[in-house]
């Protein structure tokens, strides 16, 4: 698990108290071997209004730094790949499902790049400053900074399970 000094890793209780809600919700999940932890948000505040946005339909996706990938524990992403997104406190919130990978150069972002992320951040110039400050931030320890012909991935997802979600009389 690979996760900005920022986030309190979630504890191995947590996650397979999660993961077994999860399955109890949806009993034909399959994720042997195949989620991984995430945390999305600059901060407590962002994190929760991104969880909104997902909830809402709003932000349908993310993206990953093969840089990051290269150099720590991070899975590669792929197309079914689940993702246990947690909140800055290490609580496994949401389970989403990678439903694609795409290819993206930084330097030439596209609106249709950035079409899977939430609405605030959608325009790729607002796009592009928001995720240079984190990038940085986490390339950093590596020696690396964001730059115009550094790759990312960018990875539609679909929302599968949410911790908080209410339940009603039907389950």
């Amino acid at each position: 698990m690979h996760l900005s000094p920022r986030v309190t890793p979630p504890s191995a209780d947590a996650i397979q108290a999660f993961l077994d809600a999860a399955r109890a919700a949806h009993p034909s999940l399959d994720l042997q071997n195949n989620w991984e932890v995430r945390w999305i948000g600059l901060d407590a505040q962002t994190t929760k209004q991104i969880f909104e946005l997902i909830r809402a339909g709003d932000k349908t996706g993310t993206f990953t730094l093969p840089w990051i990938v290269e150099r720590t524990s991070r899975k590669t992403p792929h197309a079914g790949l689940y993702l246990v997104l947690v909140d800055m406190d290490g609580r496994p919130t949401l389970l989403v499902r990678i439903s694609e990978v795409r290819d993206g150069i930084f330097g030439q972002v596209t609106a249709k790049d950035t079409a899977v992320d939430g609405s605030p951040v959608r325009d790729p110039v607002v796009w592009k400053a928001l995720h240079t400050e984190y990038w940085n931030a986490l390339l950093e320890p590596h020696g690396l900074a964001v730059s115009d012909d550094m790759p990312f991935w960018i990875e539609p997802f679909e929302l599968v399970f949410d911790a908080d979600a209410k339940t009603t009389a039907n389950g």
